[in-house]
């Protein structure tokens, strides 16, 4: 039954037809009993909105949609505070959870950070980190938390498992590009600069 209804007006038009004819009874109600202007206004911007949706050719589910399809740009639009607000859990971290963000906020504003009484992540699901109190520490041969890379070969190193992150030293003040500089020599530290000259100061960061 579909089919053969489509077939005699294509259902996609169905928001466009009831808004040619919610116009043409506002119309008619206006000429009889002289009421119905805001029905009028409302249902012509709606069959003006139909009509430049199947004369332009930019976006074709507005042309095979009219008016209705405008709902699938507004969904999108709201989509990520539908999201955020609505399906996303606290701990959901994509790439961070609306825990980790409330509590950069609270800190920012000089507010208190602190939930008492337990936590709400899982502590039992895979992949949870965790440190132990214990009355009898571990005695750490060394506080720079180096490892030994290609142990056995011909030529091992020692690295620490602090390093510094790829940046944008352009980015960084004159200041800044010495200290950090400073310390990753002084800790013996690795650096990734991941494009450009970032190891160098740029020109005017140079003394």
């Amino acid at each position: 039954m579909l089919n053969t209804l489509n077939a005699v007006f294509p259902i996609r038009y169905t928001v466009m037809g009831l808004s040619v004819f919610a116009l043409l009874l506002s119309v008619f109600s206006l000429l009889v009993f002289g009421a119905g202007l805001a029905t009028f206004l409302l249902a012509a911007i709606l069959v003006g909105v139909g009509v430049y949706d199947l004369r332009q050719t930019k976006r074709s589910i507005l042309r095979n949609y009219p008016i209705i399809g405008h709902l699938r740009f507004m969904l999108e639009f709201v989509r990520p505070e539908i999201r955020q607000y609505f399906i996303e859990s606290d701990n959901e971290a994509t790439p961070f959870s609306r825990s980790q963000r409330s509590l950069v906020y609270q800190r920012a504003k000089g507010e208190p950070d602190k939930r008492p009484f337990g936590t709400q992540l899982d502590v039992h699901a895979e992949g949870y980190e965790w440190v132990n109190h214990s009355v009898a520490p571990t005695k750490i041969a060394s506080h720079d938390f180096r490892i030994t890379i290609g142990e056995g070969t011909a030529q091992p190193y020692s690295a620490s498992v602090f390093n510094i992150s790829a940046m944008s030293f352009g980015a960084l003040s004159a200041n800044a590009i010495p200290g950090v500089k400073q310390g990753r020599q002084t800790r013996q530290l690795c650096a990734r600069h991941g494009r450009g000259l970032h190891l160098s100061p740029p020109p005017r960061a140079r003394r």
